[in-house]
């Protein structure tokens, strides 16, 4: 997709357009993301981890993709700017969601003597 993101809906029998096609945010691997298959997040007492996809204003939704599953937050309960492309870790706590960052993991190589 050279660096770009088209975001894609499949409507009778044929898929279409929707929206502009966009830079793809840095953080976010090339290919292709099945996000209709994604599912609504569970608010109770939950976390997931992985990394923010897409925010879609129009649904109010914002997509998470967490190892090869895919889920959906409600936008509305977001108090902060999303990072989008950015890994995160999303917890519920009786419906009120908290979210920080993760930091990548540094790999040390470490030489025998």
């Amino acid at each position: 997709m050279n660096g770009q993101k088209v975001l894609q809906h499949y409507n009778n029998n044929e898929w279409t357009t929707s929206g502009k096609i966009k830079k793809a945010e840095a953080g976010i691997k090339p290919g292709i993301y099945n996000i209709y298959l994604s599912k609504p997040a569970d608010t109770a007492n939950q976390v997931y981890e992985g990394i923010l996809l897409l925010t879609d204003k129009e649904a109010g939704v914002v997509y998470q993709q967490m190892g090869k599953a895919f889920v959906t937050h409600k936008l509305d309960l977001f108090k902060t700017p999303l990072p989008v492309g950015k890994n995160v870790s999303i917890q519920y706590d009786d419906n009120q969601l908290i979210l920080s960052k993760i930091e990548g993991i540094r790999k040390n190589r470490s030489r025998r003597v």
